[in-house]
């Protein structure tokens, strides 16, 4: 019998050392649309398995069970991509961003060496680029009629430039919601390979699709391109595990993951003894889960949608083909994007600034609507309130 999870349970995670809802919601004043976690209880396979590691009572240094932990995953994209992935492929980091990547730009690039990014694009790649001395270019994608696109004669023109490294690539797209197809991956890896660039891709987020819609991990399109593709992955967002940090990497290529190696190995990591048993039963019990939470985002989107075309038409939502996060279009008001997000935490709901994910972000917001459908409905009217206070002639809003 397949299982059911109840997306609609209410779930208080105020004053439980949360960071979306007691750091960035401060303790219950602000309903907060920005931190990407899910509200949701994580599958009831995956508490069972960490409760029976709990209870077991002895937490002591673990030998990392790289069988099951690579089995689970190969078993995933097998079962969800119909993908054949060699167990030796898989290696474990300790999260994505201070674990995976930090390790790869340690790995394969030197202290002024430069890597390329797509902006808008998630704003903690640059934190930890930055944070390791290196340097950021973007090759920012471009907006065409509600829909971003790659601008390929602008890549090829960044990646000749000697010092860049690694183009970071992030599919699907976070905050925008693109699914790079099968034609722009294969694209952007033929640029890259001419230029001795390596691709980093971020699949945090490919189970999260919509529609008809394909998640095409880079790994699988050819073996030439594969040779050149580093993948990194997580069922964090997928299940609601970001707490776990466990993570791994993808590298067809033996001299890169010879590397990769040496680097972890180097710092001695170790791992979340919960979290592998986390990652484990999710791949290989908890499809029916993803499924289900697919089809709720579906209706909250449809919520969303529906919100700003009748309450604000004038605002735009850019079609998401991925992800949980909606990127909402707020240029036509005119308004400076520091005023834009007081107007909102005064009637008591927070959502991303737009200009985090670079200067293409400005007059944009990033809203999450992995939330209960209750709790997204009672948010939007918190906006609605906001844009009719913004509409009074004495209001201290003013449009440009």
């Amino acid at each position: 019998m397949e299982l059911y999870h109840n997306f609609d349970e209410p779930i208080n995670r105020i004053g439980t050392d949360s960071f979306k809802w007691d750091y960035e919601g401060e303790d219950g004043k602000y309903i907060p649309f920005g931190v990407a976690d899910t509200d949701f209880k994580a599958p009831e396979p995956v508490i069972k398995a960490v409760r029976k590691r709990a209870e077991y009572g002895v937490y002591a240094y673990g030998k990392f069970p790289q069988k099951r932990f690579a089995s689970a995953i190969s078993g995933w994209y097998q079962k969800r991509y119909g993908i054949s992935l060699e167990q030796e492929t898989v290696r474990h980091s300790q999260g994505l961003m201070t674990g995976a990547l930090w390790m790869i730009i340690n790995a394969y690039t030197r202290p002024g060496d430069t890597i390329l990014l797509q902006a808008p694009v998630y704003n903690t790649f640059n934190v930890v680029i930055k944070g390791t001395g290196r340097y950021v270019e973007s090759n920012d994608l471009v907006l065409k009629d509600g829909h971003y696109e790659i601008d390929f004669d602008d890549l090829d023109k960044k990646a000749s430039d000697p010092r860049v490294r690694i183009l970071l690539v992030c599919n699907p797209h976070n905050p925008v919601g693109r699914v790079w197809t099968k034609d722009e991956l294969t694209r952007m890896a033929e640029i890259c390979r001419k230029n001795d660039v390596l691709i980093v891709s971020d699949e945090i987020h490919g189970d999260i699709i919509y529609g008809e819609h394909k998640h095409t991990p880079y790994f699988s399109i050819s073996k030439d391109i594969a040779d050149n593709v580093i993948v990194m992955g997580s069922p964090s967002k997928t299940f609601n595990l970001a707490c776990f940090y466990s993570a791994y990497v993808i590298i067809k290529n033996k001299t890169l993951s010879d590397q990769y190696n040496v680097v972890y190995d180097n710092y001695h990591f170790d791992y979340n003894y919960f979290g592998i048993e986390a990652l484990i039963s999710a791949y290989n019990d908890c499809e029916y889960y993803v499924d289900q939470q697919n089809e709720y985002f579906v209706k909250n989107i449809k919520i969303v949608k529906r919100f700003i075309a009748e309450t604000m038409p004038e605002v735009k939502v850019i079609e998401p083909e991925g992800t949980y996060l909606l990127w909402i279009d707020f240029r036509a008001w005119n308004i400076e994007q520091s005023k834009l997000i007081e107007m909102y935490k005064s009637e008591g709901i927070k959502l991303n600034c737009g200009s985090n994910y670079g200067a293409p972000g400005i007059g944009f917001m990033r809203l999450n609507v992995a939330t209960q459908t209750q709790v997204l409905e009672k948010g939007l009217a918190c906006m609605k309130r906001a844009y009719e206070n913004m509409k009074k002639p004495n209001s201290k809003i003013v449009v440009l």
